[in-house]
C-alpha cells in the first residue's frame, strides 16, 4: 500500500483540501482537521460553543445538509475561503470577531429557516470535531472506493468518505486486515484500531451535492458489512507524504 492522497477537512461538513505532506503527532488527530464546525441551532448548542468535543448532532453536517458538499473550502492559516462552482462566495479571517460574524451570517442566510436557532461557528480548543472523541485519524484504500462505486453505479470518489489518508490498494477492503496491527507510514508509526462504520453521509454525491439512494443496505448485501476505511492512532509522530509506503511493524 502506498499513500496516494492526504486530505484535511478544516471545517466539519465542508469540502476538504489535499496536502503535499503532513507531520503527524503521537496521540493527536490529523493536524488541522475538523478544527472548526458550524452549529445547527440545537437547543443545547452552547455546549458546542464551549470549545470541547461534542457529538456531531450539534453541527451542520452532510448527513442532513447535503448542500454543504457544493462549497469548496480552502484554509490558509486562519483565513477561510469558500467557493461554489469555481466562484469565491466568502472569505473570512476566523481569528477575528468580524470574520466569525461573516461566517455565521453566511450560513444563517442559507439554512436558518431549517434550524432551531442561528448557526454559529465554533472552534475546538483541543482535538478535533471528528465523529469519535478518540484521537484517531482515518485511512482507506482506493480499491475499496472503486468497489463501492461499481456496486452502487456511482463514480468512485474518495471525498464521499472523508478519509485523511488515501492508500493506493489492489484489493477492496484489504486495509481492514490491518486492524490490530502497527504500521509504519513515512516517518510515522500508527496502531490500527478499528474499521470505520459508515452513515448516511455517504449517500451524498460530492460532485453534485445531491443526495442519492440510501447505500448502507446495499453495502450490507454486497459486502457483508457497512465499513469503509480504518481508524488508527499515531504512536510515533513524523512526516508523511504521497508516495510513502505502508509497512507492518507489529
Amino acid at each position: 500500500m502506498i499513500v496516494s492522497q492526504l486530505w484535511q477537512y478544516p471545517v466539519k461538513g465542508l469540502a476538504g483540501m489535499t496536502l503535499d505532506s503532513i507531520r503527524l503527532e503521537a496521540g493527536k488527530h490529523f493536524p488541522g482537521d475538523r478544527r472548526f464546525a458550524v452549529t445547527n441551532g440545537h437547543p443545547k448548542q452552547d455546549e458546542a460553543l464551549a470549545g470541547h468535543w461534542v457529538k456531531k448532532s450539534f453541527f451542520l453536517q452532510m448527513m442532513k445538509f447535503e448542500e454543504l458538499a457544493a462549497y469548496d473550502c480552502d484554509m490558509a492559516g486562519e483565513v477561510m475561503t469558500l467557493s461554489k462552482d469555481g466562484e469565491e462566495v466568502l472569505t473570512a479571517d476566523l481569528s477575528t470577531e468580524p470574520g466569525i460574524r461573516l461566517v455565521n451570517e453566511f450560513f444563517a442566510a442559507r439554512f436558518a429557516d431549517r434550524l432551531g436557532g442561528l448557526p454559529q461557528l465554533t472552534r475546538v480548543t483541543d482535538g478535533a470535531f471528528t465523529d469519535t472523541r478518540a484521537p484517531w485519524i482515518s485511512l482507506g484504500g482506493t480499491a475499496s472506493v472503486d468497489r463501492f462505486g461499481a456496486a452502487t453505479g456511482t463514480a468512485p470518489d474518495a471525498r464521499r468518505f472523508r478519509l485523511n489518508i488515501m492508500l493506493e490498494t489492489d484489493t477492496p477492503f484489504e486495509e481492514a486486515s490491518l486492524v490490530g496491527t502497527e504500521v509504519r507510514l513515512g516517518e510515522a508509526v500508527l496502531r490500527v484500531e478499528a474499521p470505520i462504520g459508515r452513515c448516511a453521509a455517504i449517500d451524498v454525491d460530492q460532485a453534485t451535492a445531491v443526495r442519492g439512494p440510501h447505500y448502507l443496505p446495499l453495502m450490507q448485501r454486497e459486502f457483508g458489512h457497512t465499513d469503509l476505511g480504518i481508524f488508527a492512532e499515531v504512536t510515533k509522530g513524523g512526516l508523511v507524504r504521497p508516495g510513502d509506503h505502508l509497512t507492518r511493524v507489529g
